[in-house]
């Protein structure tokens, strides 16, 4: 078992009571939104239409000029080019804005981008309340390299004195099943992982980003405690995962299990560089430490305080699949 959660991973569970999401600060507050083109998960976008919907202005960080930054701004967003690890980039984004997410990718590198950050808030001499989406893994001594970054992320922003929100799912995306599974799904109706018979958390990334949402509109919410674990929606095995997807469409679809090393050499193999290899480790060890009863990751689901956060009924996985059933090679004819 991995050691006890140091002091600065304070347990402090997600509380449905006063979960509104009402403003408490001006209407026309600026958020700056980074990661709000992220294509795993999607979570950026969420927020910036939640952020938009409460009468927020938002600013968002964007990598490139291209498509995804042209629809932002026909949302009525406004967009710079810029990059967390490129600092000279940040100060014209972070100059008046009220409060930041951060939506960094499942990938090596959040320690020296939120420095960045947290380099420019000096700088300005301002105090945004920056969310962010954790690692609910998050632990100095964590099997996962993305796992340590994160704790030494949240840890340097404490020691910085940086007003920050960390917003640590411990539940695992239900995109990941799409990223991860949905092209051998189609071409085999077979998919494999080292999960084995494990139930963890699952989540919508949409009902994740209502979550930082929440946070973000309402800080008062999470005002003891820098560090959050809010709720996954339901509790999945593989197995169920792949009945849910079988009967969804039409087809026969099943679950092999296969060592972690295996399952990290079939990635590696197939990825294409996405995921990229930091998210690899990631995701191989959680699912091994899942399966052999390990896992700091907590198992908590609460659909009340989803809904509360979000004003509609969470996702399920089974409404993902049908969101998602020609990617799982449905054979039969769409609702």
């Amino acid at each position: 078992m991995l050691p006890s959660r140091s002091t600065l991973s304070l347990e402090i569970r997600f509380r449905e009571e006063g979960a509104s999401v009402t403003a408490s600060t001006s209407d026309q507050e600026t958020v700056l939104v980074i990661g709000a083109t992220g294509r795993h998960g999607g979570t950026g976008a969420r927020v910036v239409e939640r952020l938009q919907t409460a009468r927020r202005l938002v600013r968002a960080l964007v990598r490139s000029d291209d498509d995804r930054a042209q629809r932002l701004r026909e949302s009525g967003a406004q967009t710079l080019v810029g990059d967390l690890h490129d600092r000279r980039t940040l100060l014209p984004a972070l100059d008046g804005a009220g409060s930041v997410y951060v939506a960094y990718p499942v990938a090596a590198g959040i320690v020296d981008a939120l420095a960045n950050v947290a380099s420019v808030i000096r700088e300005l001499g301002s105090s945004p309340h920056v969310v962010m989406m954790g690692n609910g893994a998050a632990d100095h001594n964590a099997a996962s390299g993305i796992a340590r970054e994160h704790a030494l992320a949240d840890e340097l922003l404490l020691q910085l004195g940086v007003n920050f929100t960390s917003v640590r799912g411990c539940a695992f995306f239900y995109e990941n099943v799409l990223l991860l599974h949905s092209d051998a799904i189609r071409e085999t109706g077979v998919f494999a992982n080292c999960f084995g018979d494990a139930r963890p958390a699952w989540i919508s990334a949409a009902d994740a980003g209502d979550l930082c949402a929440t946070a973000l509109l309402d800080p008062q919410h999470h005002a003891n405690s820098p560090i959050i674990y809010p709720p996954g929606h339901e509790l999945l095995s593989q197995h169920q995962i792949a009945d849910i997807i079988s009967e969804e469409t039409g087809r026969e679809v099943r679950y092999q299990y296969i060592t972690a090393n295996d399952w990290r050499r079939q990635l590696l193999a197939h990825s294409g560089g996405l995921p990229n290899q930091a998210m690899i480790q990631h995701i191989t060890t959680q699912a091994k430490m899942c399966e052999d009863n390990t896992t700091i990751l907590r198992k908590d689901i609460d659909p009340s305080a989803l809904a509360a956060a979000s004003g509609r009924p969470p996702l399920t996985f089974r409404n993902f699949v049908r969101q998602h059933r020609s990617a799982f090679g449905a054979v039969t004819a769409d609702a």
